[in-house]
């Protein structure tokens, strides 16, 4: 007995001493880490957590670390001052480059929290038309045709003036800095970016680029989904802009779908076809001014929302005047009906939204009310997706509905957020235009518009302003898909031809004006790459550019048939593309946006066109080299300290390999670049 309680002793302090030896050992190529950071590699801290996480995994999974159960407290008494301190080393460690990481995260949070929510606080509500509102709703929706199908949820809207800022209460907040529980951002309404204007702002901006001037509206109200514990989801948003007479003029409705793309429609009601008034006075005024009870339009429908439903036909929105209702019986009352109808002008769905009770006035609510609201109200935003999905479910396997798949937007809607690769290459792309135009032989101006972001003009050597009219070419990308499927054409002919002149309206990812000139800029693409003077590469720059070059695949399939009979002819073979070249001759970025290029081929090729998968396929990767290692020193002999002898040829080549899997996480990003 006492030689196996011995025997096992031994195996654990063998496993512990095995497992200091390997952390010994990652702490000394800490010169690698330094030469990472020096370098520029980006990947250095995701590298440097993964393998103190899995360090740390591993030996509480292997005994090595398992402090905290019952039979080993023994043991942790039985512990030498030395043996103590070696553990109170790693654990701190442990704790220094978690408190570094912390910190840098922590801080990053703090600037952004300044730079976007650097405003003053909620001004006074006393004077708004309307107060901010917790508005307990319901949506029905009836399918007429092709087949019929009806359902009816519980859902919760706020309504809030949109020149509130700051905490309303703890019930309502707008880009607080310490959000209520339920609570609004303007960086998710409207057109994406410039948060830092607010509701207002963001508001004012989209009516001037509408042709809406400040004069024609005093007052705007926002009837939208909150976000509850950080989360939302809002199909659809009412905003209800009132004159000084307190008319309500305009109405705007935000449509979002599971894409995260949006279209905002603005109506107006002077184009009303139907507008009921109080019937109180004969002269249509009631106090003094003009009551509006119901707000109606008819607009053309150009978003794809649901997959069950084309991108034809128009909508009909019957509207209630929240404040014309609470003049006129003393309730604030929201019930707005949208009825989809077909390009053959057949009424084919009928949804409704509308307040479900007296909506509760958030400045006001006492806290009694407010646990209860939110006790009978918290889980709706949480199930609205999933709710989404199971009527769509149902009117896919029991209906049998066509599939209509997603087109591109148009340019009157915007388009999805972009994805960090695709911001990446937005920037070599604009650079690389910006180049080809200062390369142009013939008198050229560029007005280049990216998506979600101002206008930017380039004008070659011999441009002038008296051809300004006829000399200006315009390229307008409507999706940030256009960026990772650009990197895929070997020309950028090609390219602009694939992705707006030669494909199905569906599938435009840019828009070009005046075509005609498009010849001067390819012409100056052609001499930009003509011009440009690789830098000397190493043998390993070389390789990884060959692998890129024989990576190069065709971008995948659009989405909708293409009306003109083409065919797609394997370019691997080519050289470098034009874009490849300039990136190549501006410095040390090259490398960023060769992994960004190789990321997408990867993507194209073997991960569906996932780029997601890719990079879940590297972090496996590099998991499975550092777990590699600590199994691997598990179980090799010659660090086992109990059981010594001598070393023989053999231990050579496994101590070797040890070094290798011991460094994998830095030859595997030496190898990526």
């Amino acid at each position: 007995m006492r030689a196996a309680g011995r025997d096992q002793i031994i195996a654990k302090d063998g496993a512990i001493t095995r497992y200091l030896l390997v952390f010994a050992w990652w702490v000394s190529t800490l010169p690698l880490w330094t030469l990472r950071i020096w370098s520029g590699d980006s990947t250095w801290l995701q590298d440097l957590i993964l393998c103190l996480s899995l360090h740390t995994f591993y030996g509480f999974l292997t005994g090595a670390l398992r402090f905290f159960r019952p039979s080993d407290f023994g043991w942790i008494i039985n512990l030498d001052s030395h043996e103590l301190w070696i553990y109170l080393e790693i654990f701190s460690l442990l704790g220094v480059c978690g408190g570094f990481a912390g910190g840098i995260v922590h801080r990053g949070h703090q600037l952004k929290a300044a730079e976007e929510h650097g405003y003053p606080n909620n001004p006074s509500i006393d004077e708004q038309l309307l107060p901010p509102l917790l508005i307990a709703s319901r949506t029905t929706h009836s399918r007429i045709f092709p087949k019929k199908h009806s359902f009816s949820y519980s859902y919760l809207y706020v309504g809030i003036p949109v020149d509130a800022r700051g905490r309303v209460s703890q019930a309502l907040s707008v880009d607080s800095e310490r959000p209520s529980w339920f609570d609004v951002r303007s960086a998710e309404y409207l057109v994406r970016g410039s948060a830092h204007l607010g509701l207002a702002g963001k508001l004012k901006q989209y009516l001037h680029t509408q042709g809406v001037t400040d004069r024609e509206y005093s007052f705007a109200y926002l009837v939208t989904a909150p976000r509850f514990l950080g989360y939302s989801f809002n199909p659809v948003s009412f905003w209800y802009l009132y004159d000084s007479d307190a008319v309500l003029k305009y109405m705007i409705l935000e449509v979002n779908n599971t894409f995260d793309e949006r279209r905002m429609y603005l109506l107006r009601a002077g184009e009303s076809e139907v507008g009921s008034t109080d019937e109180t006075a004969s002269d249509g005024r009631t106090n003094g001014r003009l009551t509006q009870v119901t707000f109606t339009q008819t607009f053309d429908k150009d978003f794809h929302v649901s997959p069950f439903n084309s991108r034809k036909g128009s909508y009909s929105l019957r509207a209630t005047d929240p404040l014309a209702s609470f003049e006129k019986n003393g309730q604030y009352t929201f019930d707005n009906t949208i009825v989809l109808r077909s390009s053959k002008e057949s009424a084919k769905i009928v949804a409704r939204v509308f307040s479900d009770g007296t909506p509760k006035d958030a400045s006001t609510i006492t806290q009694f009310e407010l646990y209860g609201f939110i006790a009978s109200w918290w889980w709706v935003g949480f199930i609205t997706f999933p709710r989404i999905v199971r009527q769509a479910r149902k009117l896919f396997f029991q209906r049998k509905l066509h599939v209509w798949y997603r087109p591109e937007v148009t340019e009157t809607s915007v388009s999805r957020p972009y994805t960090s690769d695709e911001a990446v290459l937005e920037k070599y792309f604009r650079a690389f235009l910006d180049d080809a135009v200062a390369h142009a032989q013939s008198p050229l101006r560029l007005n280049y518009i990216p998506v979600h972001a101002q206008e930017i003009a380039m004008y070659s050597p011999g441009f002038t302003y008296e051809e300004d009219q006829m000399g200006t070419l315009t390229i307008r990308v409507i999706s940030p898909s256009f960026y990772s499927r650009f990197v895929h054409y070997a020309h950028a002919k090609e390219a602009f031809d694939r992705e707006c002149m030669s494909t199905d309206e569906k599938n435009r990812t840019v828009t070009i004006e005046s075509p005609a000139l498009l010849p001067i800029l390819l012409q100056g693409m052609s001499k930009s790459a003509a011009s440009r003077t690789t830098r000397k590469q190493n043998i390993i720059d070389q390789t990884r550019c060959s692998f890129l070059r024989r990576l190069r695949c065709p971008p995948p399939l659009a989405t909708y048939p293409t009306p003109a009979e083409y065919s797609v002819s394997d370019i691997r073979a080519f050289g470098d593309a034009e874009l490849d070249l300039f990136v190549k001759s501006v410095g040390e970025e090259s490398a960023r946006y060769r992994r960004v290029c190789v990321k997408q081929f990867l993507a194209t090729r073997f991960a569906f066109g996932l780029p997601g998968l890719v990079e879940t396929f590297d972090w496996l990767l590099r998991a499975a080299s550092i777990l590699a290692t600590l199994v691997y020193c598990r179980h090799f002999a010659p660090l086992d300290i109990f059981r010594p002898r001598a070393f023989d040829v053999w231990d050579v080549w496994t101590t070797g390999a040890l070094m290798v899997l011991a460094n994998g996480v830095h030859i595997w990003s030496l190898i990526k670049g």
